[in-house]
């Protein structure tokens, strides 16, 4: 996910949900996701887009390791799951075992990294702090 676009993207949610974006930090070789804090609902909320799918997820702030998703704030979620470019996955789908999953089509680098690393959930895989 382009950085411009996750900006935006959160900066719009913020606004129709009556937050404030409190803090942004784009993808580094680790995380390899942006971070977006959310301030004035509920609780406050990271958004989590990844670096290089269109995907996105709540989470816990702060966003520790391993993520601990969350999708306790329903106005946001709702929010962002009407957005065309991108898919929010809910907590369920990210808390799903990775042995739930064929993750045989993945190229041999991919694989080596999970064999190394041993994500447990499909969240753990998609949103990490690996090297």
């Amino acid at each position: 996910m382009d950085w411009r676009a996750f900006v935006s993207l959160c900066h719009e949610a913020a606004r129709l949900t009556r937050r404030r974006v409190v803090d942004m930090t784009p993808r580094n070789v680790t995380p390899n996701f942006h971070v977006a804090v959310l301030s004035g609902g509920p609780l406050d909320v990271a958004v989590l887009g990844h670096g290089d799918l269109p995907i996105i997820a709540l989470a816990r702030v702060p966003v520790t390791i391993p993520v601990i998703f969350a999708d306790d704030d329903a106005a946001l979620a709702q929010c962002l799951r009407h957005r065309p470019s991108v898919r929010l996955l809910t907590r369920r789908e990210l808390d799903t075992p990775l042995c739930s999953y064929d993750v045989s089509d993945l190229d041999k680098a991919e694989l080596r990294q999970i064999a190394y690393w041993r994500p447990e959930t499909l969240g753990q895989l998609l949103f990490h702090h690996w090297d």
